[in-house]
């Protein structure tokens, strides 16, 4: 198990209920691959750098995690094929 830093953008115009299912989402499906959650931190609605989709604005959310090397490919193609998700990114942590 290594450290992982995983940050991911959602579209800014969802509303609360959608933004706290998309979360927990993400969550669960760490935790199903045997993951740990270390931490989640939600850092709100955000001007992104440049337009993403026609869309200015985006709601930032920080998960650090414990995680199976071997497993980070498939969540990163997992989270790809979410439509409410803008970008996200996976770093390790050493």
């Amino acid at each position: 198990m290594h450290k992982y830093e995983l940050i991911f953008i959602l579209q800014a115009d969802l509303d609360e209920a959608t933004l706290d299912a998309a979360v927990e989402n993400i969550e669960t499906l760490i935790k199903n691959n045997q993951g740990e959650i270390a931490k989640t931190d939600r850092w709100g609605k955000r001007k992104l750098a440049y337009p993403i989709r026609k869309m200015n604005e985006g709601y930032y959310v920080l998960v650090n995690f414990d995680y199976n090397p071997e497993e980070v490919a498939a969540l990163k193609r997992t989270i790809g094929f979410n439509e409410q998700i803008l970008r996200s990114s996976i770093v390790r942590i050493d």
